[in-house]
């Protein structure tokens, strides 16, 4: 009688284990690397690259604008009276943390 007992309950935490493996592992998880940006790290991104063009003597002064387009990628907008004042507006965004691509719009004349 108590090695049914014994085999009862052994059986029982067998089936059990094998249950909480079954249910975890149907749980879907997504790998670190393609999950998405939350909006407020862009939104965070976009203000850090406004804020490093507005810091610029040369480029402080232009109608720049700098907005996220989701998932690291910013654009910036606006008028510059130069090409060279363009490409350094578009650098420099290009290079804060957290910056994975540039869209430049900007218009040069």
């Amino acid at each position: 009688m108590q090695q049914a007992s014994t085999i009862a309950r052994l059986l029982s935490a067998v089936l059990m284990a094998t249950v909480a493996t079954v249910s975890f592992a149907a749980e879907p998880v997504a790998a670190p690397a393609q999950q998405a940006a939350p909006a407020s790290d862009d939104a965070a991104v976009a203000a850090q690259a406004a804020a490093a063009l507005q810091q610029d003597k040369d480029l402080q002064a232009l109608p720049l604008t700098v907005s996220s387009a989701g998932g690291g990628v910013i654009v910036v907008k606006g008028a510059a009276p130069s090409a060279e004042l363009a490409q350094k507006a578009i650098k420099l965004a290009q290079a804060v943390p957290g910056v994975k691509e540039v869209r430049n719009e900007i218009k040069v004349g």
